[in-house]
């Protein structure tokens, strides 16, 4: 099979550049939003929280305690050193067992470390991240700050 020889023009070739950067562009694009998506991230609000709809604190058997989240259905217990905390899956249920850092969280009011397990628990936004403080009070003087 022969082939022709093709003389392409400068204009030509820059033409066909610019498409091969665009459609590189475009699939990086496509691959970062299909990451973002697969991973469980969203723009905005997509979990919808009202935050004034839940009561403070919140129930701690609602959070998952590894990913400081609000999940709004009983999560699993884990009793470790007569306390309960509470995983989402087998994996935070894993790390709540074996990783002492999981189990403690820093008052934002006081920089305190607190036990998860006793701390109280509030959703600070509509995604459903939650902060757990020493007392109430600590969290209704954070509230006036």
């Amino acid at each position: 099979m022969k082939t022709r020889k093709h003389n392409a023009s400068p204009k030509s070739l820059r033409k066909d550049k610019l498409v091969a950067y665009l459609t590189l562009v475009s699939l990086i694009v496509v691959a970062t939003v299909a990451v973002f998506w697969i991973q469980g991230y969203r723009i905005g609000s997509s979990v919808g929280i009202a935050t004034d709809e839940i009561k403070t604190p919140i129930d701690p058997s609602l959070v998952c305690m590894v990913n400081d989240a609000y999940m709004g259905v009983a999560q699993i217990p884990v009793p470790v050193n007569g306390k309960t905390y509470y995983g989402c899956c087998e994996m935070c249920v894993d790390k709540l067992n074996n990783i002492e850092s999981a189990r403690i969280a820093i008052d934002p009011f006081s920089g305190n470390q607190v036990d998860k397990s006793e701390a109280f628990i509030v959703v600070t936004n509509t995604q459903g991240a939650v902060a757990y403080f020493e007392s109430e009070a600590n969290y209704s003087a954070f509230k006036k700050n």
